[in-house]
């Protein structure tokens, strides 16, 4: 058989059961590829994320793990009771690590870095508090401080050998190699009975899901801070370590081939979450307490026959993590440590599934679809569709919900997509259905510029529904109900079409979308359909452009049209930010449009241009994108109406380059005087203001920010913030 005759062949038969177990296998091939890309590895991450969250297992955390916080009430209270900042004397953990060992706390684990003397202050010396600290630890013989490892580090590392686990069988491979490490003093080294190292690396995304069990440092292998205390509570062997596990006694503790342990988390996180918290103050003022004859603030009995955590939540303290149930840097870094703990207590851990296994199912899968497509009526096939669907979305969970067990998602559904896109592809050459469908569809999209650049080049654009960064420009008439008295309709709308003719070319030339006309203004796009990487400074070029071009048609001299002043008196609001563009509407109808937060912002931003009698005003997000090509002045900071969130607005002035003599005279003088307004310092701000609207600069903007700080003047706010609230559009 010539290859002539295969294609038609394949044509032919692509619908039999041998042929679609044959493309099912190699498409399951190309499927399990493509999950080794990046952002698909970051959407299954996210999916296991989605299952912590959702699957929360609060009821199983170990109730013998007690974490002690310093939070900002602790700060607080520190400072006011005692005068006294962070960080701490070293004589606070003294009394509250002799608390826990009057209380026969099981394991004291520190998640702090003492790896410098204390602070000499008036009343005690570092030599003194940090003697102090040694000695409770030493009294205690159950604590394990913090210790961080380090990559290209000069420094000298003082021995800590003692400290290492004598780890047995096959190392895992370790990517990182350190050079040196933040240690504890000597002092309070020698009185540890452990050091945990408290190194932590998010993933690829930025999440905080997996930590190292032992990180390798000179040949010897040191444990984290967690199994640090695991260790001192249990009497052990010596840990062996494999390519998937360690063996702690009879605890198999699974991990990835780099070492890494996947964290099994229980539910949300700080004092509200799962695990028991103590505020530091509470601890250490209990601890006086009992030393001098005081009423405690806590049950001393807390703290018994419990692995004490002691660690820091309060924010300034910089120890939050992203974490599945948080996202940015609001989980506390010590619960990761008392999760991990819980894990290894409860002998609780995720079990992923062999990959053998989830290649059967994407295999399974993928054959199931082509079946299901090429045998079935549409009307029955589509609503298997929907049930393959929620089998490869309901199983993994079912799994996971069940046992804990880490079930791909992204594998079986890209053998699905790609299975699909087979079908689709073999039924178009076959049946040219796409193509007419295609047709149809482009009968439904009424603007030419998505037509068109959708015919020219496809791959480019999305039907439906798309997140972008772009940049969303708003224009209006000022004054536009004068304008219109005394005109007919057939007039005005004369006279409209003559200024959107030429509005609208400034914004095409400077590759800018016309999204919409909204009355006497317009809405535009710049960065769609298309991505571009300039769209904010096409979109100041199209408004400076346009701005210059009506400035020339009041120097002219001779007598405007209605549709030349229209020009002369257009307002401009720029904002950039993430929109959601895409076709929305009706089966009847659709447009290409864009909504979301961002362009009502841009909205928002024209019709400020009316309180300051400004022509062009900019978002913070956009002065950030285009302030080292244009000229620029910070406005003021609003809170516009709809919005929490305050805002800076500036005003877009003149393109740097083409005026490299411009003076900035008043632009920073005008800066002084918003200084002066923020601080609520009205006469200086007035008198700075005054000068600006009075003086050679004629500023319209200094006369209403004059006019304002008079209004504020009298009002003699008591909690004045600098933002000042807009209450109209």
């Amino acid at each position: 058989m010539s290859i002539n005759d295969i294609y038609p062949w394949i044509l032919k038969h692509y619908k039999s059961w041998f042929v679609c177990l044959a493309a099912a296998l190699v498409l399951t091939l190309l499927a399990r590829g493509f999950t080794n890309v990046r952002f698909v590895q970051d959407i299954e991450l996210k999916s296991l994320d989605y299952r912590f969250v959702h699957f929360p297992i609060p009821a199983r955390v170990d109730t013998n793990i007690v974490i002690v916080d310093i939070d900002n009430n602790s700060l607080s209270y520190f400072k006011e009771q005692a005068g006294i900042q962070y960080p701490f004397p070293r004589s606070y953990y003294a009394i509250l690590t002799d608390l826990f060992t009057r209380a026969g706390a099981r394991a004291v684990l520190f998640d702090m870095l003492f790896y410098d003397p204390d602070l000499n202050r008036e009343e005690t010396s570092a030599r003194q508090t940090d003697g102090q600290f040694a000695g409770a630890i030493g009294r205690n013989h159950r604590v394990s401080l913090g210790t961080e490892f380090l990559v290209d580090s000069a420094k000298t590392t003082p021995d800590i050998t003692r400290f290492a686990a004598p780890v047995a069988g096959v190392p895992a491979t370790q990517k990182v190699q350190y050079s040196g490490a933040l240690v504890p003093i000597d002092t309070l080294r020698r009185a540890a009975r452990a050091l945990g190292v408290t190194n932590i690396r998010t993933d690829q995304d930025g999440i905080v899901r997996r930590v190292r069990l032992f990180h390798r440092y000179q040949g010897k292998f040191y444990p984290i801070l967690p199994l640090s205390g695991w260790l001192i509570g249990h009497a052990q062997s010596a840990p062996r370590q494999a390519a998937a596990s360690v063996a702690l006694n009879d605890v198999k503790v699974p991990m990835d081939g780099q070492g890494n342990y996947l964290v099994n988390w229980y539910g949300s996180g700080g004092p509200d979450g799962v695990f028991t918290y103590v505020t530091i103050s509470a601890a250490i003022q209990t601890g006086i307490a009992l030393q001098y004859g005081g009423t405690p603030s806590l049950n001393p009995a807390i703290f018994r026959g419990k692995y004490v955590i002691v660690g820091a939540s309060a924010s300034g303290l910089k120890d939050l993590k992203p974490t599945p149930f948080t996202g940015d840097y609001s989980y506390p870094g010590m619960e990761i440590w008392a999760t991990v703990l819980s894990n290894l207590l409860q002998r609780d851990f995720v079990h992923r599934v062999p990959g053998w296994l989830n290649f059967l199912n994407a295999l399974g899968i993928a054959f199931l679809t082509m079946v299901i497509f090429t045998r079935l009526p549409l009307r029955y096939s589509n609503v298997s569709m929907v049930g393959i669907l929620v089998y490869i979305l309901g199983v993994p969970l079912w799994a996971w919900h069940s046992g804990r067990f880490w079930m791909q998602m992204t594998f079986p559904a890209a053998g699905f997509v790609f299975s699909y896109l087979y079908i689709a592809i073999m039924s178009f050459m076959v049946e040219g259905r796409s193509k007419m469908e295609l047709r149809r569809i482009f009968t439904r999209y009424v603007h030419p510029d998505v037509i068109q650049n959708l015919m020219e080049e496809p791959d480019l654009i999305q039907l439906g529904g798309d997140e972008i960064y772009a940049t969303v420009m708003f224009t209006d008439i000022y004054n536009f109900t004068n304008f219109s008295e005394g005109k007919s309709a057939p007039e005005l709308v004369g006279y409209l079409n003559q200024y959107f003719n030429t509005l609208t070319g400034f914004v095409l030339d400077y590759n800018g979308l016309l999204d919409k006309y909204t009355g006497d203004g317009i809405m535009a796009i710049f960065g769609a359909p298309i991505p571009r990487e300039d769209h904010a400074l096409s979109a100041c070029r199209a408004a400076l452009a346009y701005r210059e071009y009506g400035d020339a048609l009041r120097q002219d001299g001779r007598e405007m049209k209605p549709s030349d002043q229209f020009h002369t008196h257009t307002r401009i609001g720029l904002n950039t930010g993430w929109i959601v563009a895409g076709n929305i509407g009706s089966e009847r109808r659709t447009d290409y449009t864009a909504i979301g937060d961002d362009v009502n912002l841009a909205s928002r931003l024209e019709g400020v241009n009316k309180v300051f009698k400004t022509r062009i005003i900019l978002s913070e997000s956009t002065y950030q994108l285009v302030k080292d090509y244009f000229i620029v002045r910070e406005l003021d900071m609003l809170r516009v109406k709809g919005k929490v969130q305050p805002v800076k607005i500036y005003e877009l002035i003149a393109d740097k380059q083409a005026h490299p003599d411009y003076d900035y005279s008043m632009v920073r003088q005008y800066e002084e005087g918003l200084v002066e307004y923020r601080l609520g310092n009205w006469r200086q701000a007035m008198k700075i203001f005054e000068s600006l609207a009075d003086g050679a600069a004629r500023d319209p903007v200094a006369g209403v920010m004059y006019e304002r700080c008079k209004i504020l003047k009298k009002q003699r706010l008591k909690d004045w913030d600098g933002v000042f609230t807009l209450d109209s559009k």
